[in-house]
């Protein structure tokens, strides 16, 4: 077994050395092109120029002609004009070290009875600055084009990661000598990796990599002052502190959380190097805010190791985040990476289904509160799933493995159900808000079981159905029997992930919205952009024109919350508030 991993990474090693080679011949061969090319574009610049001094010298013996100037007694004449076209009527004397290359030429130039014979300088000395002009620009555009001749090259030789989604801090390392790079987690068992040099005797006889990678997302529940480079100070700070370490990178992210990345960590340090972090991380917050306490910086972790996903790797360090915040006492959480998870995932796609009808799951529930009064408004109803060997499951990781049309409509009716039962076992006056799945919501099957299973019900009145903006704009004709059940049932619909207020109007026809909620990402730090108040602004604006309020969602920090009520945001959710409460009870008693 050993063996054929070797061959097989020898062969690997043959292939790259064979591609670098035949990098190494193709630059050689258009350094000798390119070579070739500007000597002939010189030659025939230097024609061109030599053509109009001929012409201008037939333009000077035209010109004696007509003035019939005598050739042989009105020379000073002659001199003056020869002169002023660049011409002499006798040969200087040129600087000695240079006296081969400056030589004067000599040609005659007639005109009808007029001939002259005039002296002049080599065209690439008189021209010389549109020479070399010329020349840089030839040079400058072959530079260019070999430098994105070789990205497109290597581009073949090593593996490109696909893009990021949402704020995803994953990108490949810029070179793997880089102390500071980008932060990136690689797929190497999916694609080839290129491999630092330290690593290519481990690959060559096939020894696996035993060491760890952590990736960390970095929270402070303090802003910080907002003329500083955070991104850079963070990055000082980390190096200096991991000096012993080969690959370190940090990214400031969009939403203003820190992504950081150290790899090559012994299994046996992961526990200590993740406790020396958040030091680290809390000391180089001190600098600017002095007043923190470690409470106050948040730290969630998830190890892994080559071939680790990226996207389940960003995923549970997100989760490690939200559990340290929740925590008082543990600042620093971390969640291992099971490679398995997202294979069984993925394999386990047929069975997941058996959780929503086995009743193998769990609602949450995230109150919304009105920030004038503090009341709680109503509450949306969140689902996890009791995975029996991935543990709790929430909607985001398991969704996206339903692709099958009656596993979609299964889950919205479980959750339906589910909310009536827990409605019709506490009474509230609050109104349960539930996510319907996109396909759902143009389902004829799911909306005449819908309307089935209303006629038994006599509080669906306390029913609340959201639609993303996109789906409701560009596929309203479709949304009419979805719309129709709902309002038959007394129910109501809110706009979610709202974006812009450009098809604000629209809604006005529509009575059944009673609603808008803003995406997270004009939320979160709208206290220090501009541009996202300016957005919610105008929201606000064209909203309240025809009567619809305005909810804000995964609010974090006091600075947020006073933010929207100046904006004229009327209610609000998230973190800073609670977080999502497991018993229905909880919620409508509080």
């Amino acid at each position: 077994m050993n063996n054929t991993l070797a061959i097989k990474n020898n062969s690997e090693i043959i292939k790259v050395i064979e591609s670098r080679n035949a990098q190494m011949r193709m630059l050689s061969i258009y350094v000798i092109a390119f070579t070739l090319l500007l000597g002939i574009f010189n030659i025939m610049l230097g024609e061109v120029l030599h053509q109009k001094v001929h012409h201008t010298g037939g333009q000077l013996a035209k010109q004696v002609y007509d003035l019939k100037i005598d050739v042989i007694t009105e020379r000073d004449v002659i001199a003056a004009l020869a002169e002023n076209h660049g011409f002499m009527l006798e040969p200087h004397e040129a600087p000695l070290h240079f006296s081969a290359f400056m030589a004067e030429e000599s040609e005659v130039f007639s005109y009808k009875s007029v001939s002259l014979k005039l002296y002049h300088w080599p065209s690439w000395i008189v021209e010389s600055y549109l020479f070399i002009l010329l020349n840089l620009i030839l040079i400058g555009v072959a530079v260019w084009s070999y430098r994105w001749w070789c990205v497109l090259f290597k581009n073949k030789l090593k593996p490109v990661l696909s893009a990021p989604q949402d704020d995803l801090p994953f990108t490949l390392a810029k070179s793997v000598e880089d102390k500071i790079e980008e932060p990136h987690i690689d797929k190497s068992n999916q694609e080839l990796k290129q491999l630092p040099p330290e690593n290519a005797l481990t690959t060559l006889y096939a020894i696996q990599n035993n060491y760890n990678h952590l990736f960390a997302l970095f929270y402070c529940g303090q802003p910080f002052p907002h003329n500083i480079d955070l991104e850079n100070h963070f990055k000082l700070v980390i190096v200096k502190g991991f000096k012993e370490l080969s690959k370190i990178s940090v990214k400031l992210l969009p939403s203003g959380g820190l992504a950081i990345t150290l790899e090559n960590i012994s299994q046996t340090d992961v526990d200590n190097y993740m406790k020396r972090l958040h030091q680290i991380i809390f000391q180089a917050a001190l600098v600017y805010r002095g007043d923190l306490s470690r409470k106050d910086v948040k730290v969630g972790v998830c190890n892994y190791r080559d071939g680790a996903d990226q996207t389940i790797v960003y995923q549970l360090t997100k989760s490690a985040l939200v559990q340290a915040k929740q925590s008082a006492w543990q600042h620093i959480q971390r969640i291992p990476f099971n490679y398995t998870r997202s294979i069984e995932l993925a394999e386990g796609a047929d069975t997941l289904p058996d959780y929503i009808t086995k009743k193998k799951f769990m609602l949450f529930f995230q109150p919304l509160f009105d920030l004038a009064t503090g009341e709680m408004l109503q509450h949306e109803a969140l689902i996890r799933i009791r995975h029996k060997s991935l543990g709790m499951l929430s909607a985001r990781q398991f969704i996206p493995q339903l692709t099958n049309e009656t596993a979609i409509v299964q889950l919205d009716q479980a959750v339906v159900e589910q909310v009536i039962k827990l409605l019709e076992a506490e009474p509230s006056s609050l109104t349960v808000s539930i996510n319907v799945h996109p396909l759902n919501w143009f389902s004829r099957q799911f909306w005449l079981w819908f309307d089935k299973k209303m006629r038994s019900f006599k509080g669906s009145n306390k029913l609340q159905f959201e639609i993303l903006e996109d789906d409701f704009y560009q596929h309203l004709p479709k949304l009419t029997s979805a719309l129709s059940a709902i309002k038959a049932i007394s129910g109501t619909v809110l706009i979610d992930n709202v974006t812009t207020s450009n098809k604000i109007g629209l809604l006005e026809p529509y009575k059944i919205v009673k609603g808008l909620k803003l995406s997270f990402e004009l939320i979160h730090n709208i206290d220090s952009n501009l541009k996202q108040q300016k957005a919610v602004r105008q929201i606000v604006l064209q909203s309240t024109r025809i009567n619809l309020p305005v909810y804000g969602v995964g609010v974090e920090t006091q600075l947020e919350l006073n933010t929207l009520k100046k904006l004229g945001v009327v209610a609000a959710q998230g973190f800073y508030f609670t977080e999502p409460l497991q018993e229905f009870n909880q919620v409508t008693s509080s």
